[in-house]
């Protein structure tokens, strides 16, 4: 037998995958059927030997279930799955309904599920037993929550201990304890706690419930494999541990450790571990014959806890470590320690350092003579320990020989030929394609929609109520209400409430280019652009009227609270959308992007994301923030304004925002403008997400709350945020922080970074924090989220990526104080990110 891993796929062209069956009882009444088409999944894989042959299963999708611990306490036995050549042993189970009655408890769900049970399927035997209920006690033990990735939902398993009566018949002498059926078998528990090995053992929850079972009381445990707790392992930038550093010279990347996760949960179901029996019937499907010798070394290596079953990590760090390209390091060599001392002493015998010994020089065919010197001169580079009276190997030994290259050549052991995550990466993808044919009779939809576009066909499209027309600069200059006959598509008396509303915006406010306040502004804040001055002596829109400019605020503002009102705190957004960074009062930069990007409001295709801070430092505050504001209004399902730190009153009278308003407009008019702008920057939504998959806010994520659901719940108006919501005030400041650098300031304020979850008191702003690439990664998982858009500070580029490009931070405010940066900004279409930077070098707002 060889180190090296080499899978009979190696050896074979094809290889039939196996499947394992787990028995899920068919459901009487309200419980539902678990094992649809099961005899068509499923195939016997009959060996030459009479070794038992369970089969490995294809992925079972978690959902909420009910698992039975059903005791009988006259006979001190245990019900489990009945094995068969198609089954393997666990305790039964059924699937959870769901629960329209209210006052059809969880319990009840169970007491119908062990009948269920107990009758085998029988529905004569089950009104009998409803009768009389066979058992004195059904008590739930434990609740465990399993997290999908792909959804980000739990799939919940509840256990219940279940205590038969101690009377073997019931009144009507049909119930008897303890009688194996077609499904149930009955087994010692003795028999249980004292074998060492169980054939066709799926999962060791058996033998854990058994155990807890024996402890009275029985505890009730709260149990969960979350995403935050399957992903506490990543490869990252800076390892932060020696399985990190593992991960990261396999070269695997987040979504190899996402699609191992759900490959594992599917297959381990509804157990969360692996046995034996279940790891070879996993590694079968990846190439390896179940009856592979080499397998249960595999297993001994696998399981560095040395507790009988292997755990998601040790899954993930025992695939890493057999790749073909993983560093040789300290891991690696503990690993193939554990895979030859098969006997699980702690230390190497000399026949299973023999058998190292003969895999290290397969290919040489040596004689014994020649494998007995090669082993002599390696124990004497080694050392060796007498250890109740043998001579061993113990694991340090082993590990210092190899570090101080005393003992050479073990690299090549315990290597796969072939990357596993490779093959899983191509499992998957061919899963996906079979069940999109599978829910997909392309023929049939060809036949159904023949002689007509499938698009055409399924779409519903209705003609826009104005015609417009554009000038040689590509500007709307002016728009036509078509007639009520053109408007074939639309008939007023039949229109819902909001269609008709929907209708009426678009004439008095969208398309209303001579008495709509936000087109007026926004044609008056073009005319007033060439001739603003300059940074130096900047002009003030209508500074000649500030009463004028007043109502129109008013107006303005107004208008822009209501809409507000129906905004969520976290806002979701389709794309295509394009992201804008801090606009700090430039207005050439955002005119500019006017003319390449949007310069036909209000009709536009793709969606738009301002991500705050569109005030103070730039001497044109007030134009870019009633522009911005006359946008949201003739766009207000494509246009989202989010809230930035500059958009609180305080930092505006620390800084420019209040003077600009002042000087411009005087003490009165100017308050007043000042002080309605900042009312409508109160209700600002704080966060968005696109595509439910970009998490966008402009400084970074909070550490106070940690789910979208918890941002939506901060309350719409925030005057003070510092005070009135520190998760917002979180969300305004805070700064992404590079690994290493972390890392260091920790070891500077004498802090355990480990001990910080991710955050660190952000020093350079004086308030809110500094987030990790951990505390971004933990974030973006449990939400279901693969990367963060933020703002907030200035990139010489105009963008700057962090953590391996999950978060980004864009700026798209050119020579910002003074300062050469570029004026960037992000488009989000068809799952691709293209930064997009302009030319500004021209801009007024660069000059003095």
């Amino acid at each position: 037998m060889h180190g090296a891993m080499h899978s009979t796929k190696d050896k074979k062209e094809s290889t039939a995958t196996n499947h394992h069956t787990i028995y899920r009882l068919k459901p009487l009444d309200q419980l539902t059927n678990l094992n649809n088409n099961n005899n068509n999944n499923n195939c016997d894989n009959k060996h030459d030997n009479n070794e038992s042959t369970t089969t490995s299963s294809s992925s079972i999708i978690p959902y909420d279930c009910y698992v039975f611990v059903i005791y009988c306490p006259l006979h001190e036995k245990l019900a489990i799955t009945r094995q068969t050549d198609r089954q393997i042993v666990w305790l039964p189970f059924t699937r959870t309904i769901s629960i329209i009655d209210n006052d059809y408890r969880f319990t009840d769900q169970a007491i119908n599920g062990v009948l269920t049970i107990l009758s085998d399927n029988n529905a004569e035997r089950l009104k009998l037993l409803c009768k009389t209920l066979p058992f004195q006690q059904c008590h739930c033990m434990q609740i465990f929550r399993i997290q999908s990735p792909q959804t980000s939902k739990f799939a919940i398993r509840l256990t219940y201990f279940v205590e038969l009566s101690r009377s073997t018949t019931n009144d009507n002498n049909k119930f008897i304890c303890c009688q194996d059926s077609e499904h149930i078998k009955w087994i010692a528990i003795c028999e249980l706690l004292n074998n060492n090995y169980i054939p066709n053992l799926w999962g060791p929850e058996l033998i854990q419930f058994c155990r807890q079972s024996r402890k009275k009381p029985i505890a009730q445990q709260i149990r969960e494999l979350s995403l935050e707790k399957a992903y506490f392992f990543l490869p990252r930038d800076t390892a932060r541990n020696l399985e990190e550093s593992i991960l990261k010279s396999a070269h695997l990347t987040d979504k190899d450790v996402e699609r191992l996760y759900q490959d594992f949960i599917e297959h381990c179901f509804p157990s969360t571990y692996q046995t034996f029996e279940s790891f070879r019937c996993y590694m079968s499907k990846y190439g390896f014959d179940r009856n592979d010798c080499r397998l249960n070394s595999l297993f001994n290596a696998f399981n560095f806890q040395n507790n009988g079953f292997l755990s998601f990590h040790e899954l993930l760090l025992g695939l890493a470590t057999i790749e073909p390209d993983t560093v040789h390091g300290e891991w690696r060599v503990r690993f193939i320690f554990r895979y030859y001392n098969n006997n699980g002493t702690g230390n190497l015998d000399m026949n299973e350092f023999q058998r190292m010994i003969i895999d290290l020089n397969q290919g040489l065919s040596l004689s014994i003579e020649s494998i007995n010197l090669k082993i002599r001169e390696s124990l004497h580079e080694i050392g060796t320990k007498l250890v109740n009276n043998k001579c061993v190997i113990t694991c340090d030994d082993f590990v210092q020989a190899i570090g101080s290259h005393r003992f050479r050549g073990t690299s090549s052991l315990c290597r796969s030929s072939k990357s596993l995550f490779e093959l899983l990466s191509r499992t998957v993808s061919a899963k996906a394609l079979k069940k999109s044919d599978r829910f997909f009779n392309m023929d049939a939809i060809i036949d159904q929609f023949k002689g007509i576009c499938f698009n055409c066909k399924t779409k519903q499209y209705f003609l826009a109520n104005h015609s417009i027309k554009l000038n040689r600069n590509g500007l709307i200059v002016q728009s036509k209400m078509l007639e009520q006959q053109q408007l074939f598509s639309i008939n007023q008396q039949q229109m819902k409430p909001y269609e008709l509303a929907a209708l009426n915006y678009s004439k008095e406010i969208q398309f209303n280019f001579e008495s709509s306040v936000s087109n007026l502004l926004i044609t008056l804040i073009r005319q007033f652009n060439p001739d603003k001055g300059t940074n130096r002596k900047p002009k003030g829109l209508l500074e000649n009227d500030p009463e004028l400019l007043w109502k129109l605020v008013n107006v303005l503002c107004n208008d822009m609270e209501r809409l507000l009102d129906h905004e969520d705190k976290c806002v979701r957004i389709q794309s295509p959308c394009y992201v804008i960074g801090d606009i700090h009062g430039n207005l050439d930069d955002l005119l500019q992007m006017e003319q390449v990007l949007w310069k036909r409001l209000p009709c536009m295709g793709s969606n738009f994301l301002f991500l705050g801070d569109y005030v103070d430092r730039g001497q044109w505050s007030i134009e870019c923030c009633l522009y911005l504001m006359s946008f949201k209004i003739l766009c207000p399902n494509k246009v989202t304004l989010l809230r930035g730190n500059h958009e609180v009153r305080s930092l505006q009278t620390y800084y420019t925002y209040k003077n600009e308003c002042l000087r411009k407009y005087g003490k009165i008019y100017g308050e007043y403008i000042w002080e309605s702008t900042n009312k409508v920057f109160d209700k600002l939504p704080i966060s968005a997400t696109i595509d439910a998959s970009i998490f966008c806010s402009h400084g970074g994520i909070p550490k106070t709350a940690q789910t979208l659901n918890e941002i939506n719940q901060i309350k719409r108006k925030l005057v003070d945020p510092e005070k009135e919501s520190i998760s917002a005030w979180e969300i305004l400041w805070s700064d992404p922080c590079h690994n290493q650098q972390f890392v260091e300031m920790c070891n500077f304020f004498g802090i355990d970074h480990q001990e910080t979850n991710g955050y660190l008191s952000n020093m350079k702003r004086g308030t809110a924090y500094q987030f990790n690439e951990f505390a971004a990664t933990r974030f973006l998982h449990k939400n279901g989220l693969r990367r963060m858009i933020r703002a907030h500070e200035v990139p010489q580029m105009g963008y700057q990526f962090h953590f391996n490009g999950k978060c980004l931070t864009i700026f798209s405010c050119s020579h910002y104080c003074g300062n050469q940066n570029h004026c960037a900004l992000i488009l989000i279409d068809q799952q691709i990110l293209r930064i997009i930077r302009l030319d500004t070098y021209d801009n007024n707002d660069s000059k003095s």
